[in-house]
């Protein structure tokens, strides 16, 4: 059922649309459902660019306020725009840009002009099953012919790797090793946050996913910290967060790290002419 929908709204609602002008857009995207890294790895392309003097633009989606709130604090030299029409923003930003980054509209089929970069978690999907709600992906490789370059975020020498740099609280300390810290997580996969996390070797207390954009992380946050208990949580999450619990000094963020190979950040820099 979710493939017939899938397969009627792109042909009846998101037909190819129209190329831009000037300016070149590029997706970041994936099969997966969420948690593919397609944020960070955003932020970093865009850094690249904008560190050779570059106009760029990132998009990402209106609902997605942490995602924009991070990307916006990450990237002064760029401008961050958060829009529920990916599609018709680039158009009406065209002319003001070198390139446009989209952080996902991966399924947008009406940017099916644009090159796509997509990232790999596990193998394509190649059977119903593999689809949402009973699987991990969204579409199939056939569904996007505009996929320049497949980079492999897991497995033996990966193109890409996620993992934590640090992990801080407001003052730039870290968590007491003797307490325990309570993971907090709403991201889309906290799963791969709660593993990073322990790969650090710091005593885990307890572990709490929430919903993706959850707009409820202000509120468990607090409550944990006034119980007196560590928390550590996502830099995406961290941006729902009021100053006030932000700067409470049992709260701790952890500081993502991207590692892109040098064959593979060579790869990614050709498709930007």
């Amino acid at each position: 059922m979710y493939r017939v929908g899938y397969l009627l709204h792109h042909k009846f609602f998101l037909k190819k649309g129209e190329p831009l002008k000037h300016a070149q857009l590029v997706i970041v995207g994936s099969y997966r459902i969420g948690g593919a890294g397609k944020t960070p790895l955003c932020k970093w392309l865009a850094k690249e660019l904008c560190s050779k003097s570059e106009k760029v633009a990132v998009l990402c989606h209106s609902a997605a306020q942490d995602e924009f709130a991070l990307l916006r604090e990450a990237l002064p030299s760029c401008t961050v725009i958060a829009t529920g029409n990916r599609y018709r923003t680039a158009h009406e930003v065209d002319n003001e840009f070198d390139f446009i980054i989209c952080d996902d509209g991966f399924e947008d089929s009406r940017l099916g002009f644009a090159s796509a970069i997509c990232l790999e978690w596990e193998a394509e999907p190649k059977k119903l099953s593999d689809m949402f709600p009973a699987g991990f992906a969204r579409s199939f490789p056939q569904d996007h012919p505009n996929i320049k370059l497949r980079l492999r975020c897991s497995g033996e020498n990966p193109d890409i790797q996620f993992s934590i740099l640090e992990i801080l609280n407001a003052q730039g300390i870290a968590p007491k090793n003797d307490n325990g810290i309570v993971l907090v997580a709403g991201i889309g996969d906290p799963g791969r946050f709660f593993r990073d996390v322990e790969s650090t070797g710091l005593p885990i207390k307890g572990k709490l996913r929430l919903r993706d954009h959850s707009t409820n992380t202000e509120s468990v946050v607090a409550s944990l910290l006034a119980k007196g208990e560590q928390v550590a949580t996502t830099e995406k999450d961290a941006c729902r967060l009021s100053e006030k619990t932000r700067s409470n000094e049992n709260l701790f963020i952890a500081k993502q790290r991207v590692y892109v190979s040098p064959a593979t950040r060579q790869e990614i820099l050709a498709l930007f002419k």
